[in-house]
């Protein structure tokens, strides 16, 4: 048993045996043992130069179940950042930060 923490929607897919699915690797949440998992290169010269996401993509192979997270990490942190404070405000929620997180790991 495990506890797991993802962003955003959650899509379930159910491969089947041989489909193949292409994503982001940051929208992998997870996925069955039974299913295959790689990372592969988008191809195109354009692609290289001119893609927003990155030229590499999540592949994964059936059979099994995948959970795939609609607001990856990187996107998270994206949408968090505009409500932050900015300038002088910024150095007193970072001290106040700090000493949030010094206690957490304080209980540890």
């Amino acid at each position: 048993m495990a506890w797991l923490e993802l962003s955003g929607e959650l899509i379930v897919k159910d491969l089947a045996p041989g489909e193949i699915l292409r994503v982001h690797p940051g929208h992998v949440g997870a996925f069955q043992a039974s299913v295959g998992f790689n990372i592969t290169t988008v191809p195109g010269i354009k692609n290289a130069l001119f893609g927003g996401d990155g030229i590499f993509l999540a592949m994964l192979q059936g059979p099994g179940r995948v959970w795939l997270q609609t607001l990856p990490i990187s996107r998270l942190a994206h949408q968090i950042s505009e409500y932050l404070p900015r300038g002088e405000n910024r150095q007193a929620g970072n001290v106040a930060g700090g000493a949030l997180l010094g206690g957490i790991v304080g209980l540890f």
